[in-house]
C-alpha cells in the first residue's frame, strides 16, 4: 500500500515541490528560524530564545535552550563543555552547544548557540545570555 502511485504524485512532482520550496526559503531562511523560535518562546513555557541580528539584517548571534536542558543545567551543571568547532557550510556559522555529564556519565546537551564570528564579543554575547537562560545560575570555580 505503500508508495508514489498511491498518493497521486510522481517522484517528480516531489522534486519539483522540493525546488520550489527551496526557492521560497533561499532569502528568508534566517527570518523563518528566528520566527520559529520566537513563537516557540512565546507558545512553550520555559523555552529560552535570543538572537542578534547586523545592521545589514543578517543574522550574526542565535541562542536557546529548551525546559528539558534548562532543568538538566540545574541538576548537573557542575561542569559545562562549550565547543565551538562545529562549522556550518553554506551560512559559515558556528554551531556551538553546552554540554554536560548526567549521573550515567551519557553526555546531555544544555543550550545551544550559534555564532557568525568566533571573537570577544560573541563569546561575551553568548556565555551572558546563556547565564541569563539558566536563570543566572554562575558555576563556582
Amino acid at each position: 500500500m505503500n508508495g508514489f502511485e498511491n498518493i497521486g504524485a510522481s517522484l517528480n512532482n516531489f522534486q519539483k515541490f522540493l525546488r520550489d520550496v527551496k526557492c521560497f526559503i533561499h532569502e528568508r531562511d534566517g527570518q523563518l528560524f528566528v520566527d520559529h523560535f520566537k513563537e516557540m518562546s512565546e507558545t512553550r513555557k520555559g523555552f529560552y530564545f535570543n538572537y542578534n541580528i547586523d545592521n545589514g539584517g543578517s543574522l550574526r548571534r542565535a541562542i536557546w535552550a529548551d525546559t528539558t536542558a534548562r532543568e538538566n543545567y540545574m541538576i548537573f551543571g557542575d561542569a559545562v563543555s562549550f565547543d565551538p568547532t562545529y562549522s556550518t557550510n553554506k551560512y559559515s556559522m558556528v554551531f556551538t552547544p553546552f554540554t554536560g555529564i548526567d549521573h550515567h556519565k551519557r553526555s546531555t546537551m544544555f543550550c545551544w548557540a550559534l555564532i557568525a564570528r568566533e571573537d570577544y564579543e560573541s563569546f561575551n554575547w553568548v556565555f551572558s545570555r546563556f547565564l541569563h537562560a539558566m536563570g543566572g545560575r554562575n558555576l563556582s570555580i
